[in-house]
């Protein structure tokens, strides 16, 4: 009997998140999305450090109006690219759930304040400081017109929420209710050599 190894263990899980894609891929090819989604679901649950995967889920997420599914692959998928160092790719999947959020309102204001806050320290990050004062204006106005508190201007010239995204931030999301999601348990390395798959 060969002895269970760290390395044999995440092969395992590599392999079997790479049948539930090709399963999923099949599924998309025939018209079955909500099955899809939860084999990409799985597949994503398993291998938080995979962005394009994190990615997709979120994509498939919002083309099935399943808005809260959707914010959390999102991040889950911009913290995945920050950890892969593709900062500037982390934009774009910050930027679409900070808008579904927008959209939410007025439920979905404890996430768009954490999500205006994470996209205006990125940009800032990455120097984009014209691009993080109009996010920051546009949260504003959109919490304002709800009824809720702005965000105050320390985003604009602070470090919010910690520095560096890190694995546990791709852990640590909280699925919301009725989402079907379950918590991630770390589970080995963050990076993955599943790419776009």
């Amino acid at each position: 009997m060969l002895p269970v190894t760290e390395d044999s263990v995440r092969r395992s899980r590599e392999a079997q998140v790479e049948s539930w894609i090709a399963e999923a891929k099949k599924l998309l090819e025939e018209g079955q999305e909500t099955r899809a989604l939860d084999l990409y679901r799985h597949a994503a649950d398993d291998l938080p450090g995979a962005p394009w995967l994190q990615h997709r889920t979120a994509e498939l997420s919002r083309k099935l109006k399943q808005r809260d599914v959707a914010i959390i692959y999102y991040r889950r998928a911009s913290t995945a690219f920050q950890i892969a160092e593709f900062p500037k790719r982390a934009v774009p999947p910050l930027r679409t759930a900070w808008a579904l959020a927008v959209d939410g309102l007025p439920g979905s204001s404890k996430a768009l304040v954490e999500l205006a806050s994470d996209l205006i320290y990125l940009q800032r990050k990455l120097g984009f400081a014209s691009d993080a004062s109009v996010t920051f204006e546009r949260t504003n106005s959109a919490l304002r017109s709800r009824g809720f508190s702005e965000l105050g201007a320390h985003l604009l010239t602070t470090t919010p929420r910690g520095a560096k995204p890190s694995e546990s931030a791709l852990l640590d999301e909280t699925p919301p209710p009725g989402s079907g999601l379950k918590t991630v348990e770390s589970g080995g390395g963050v990076r993955s050599r599943l790419g776009r798959g």
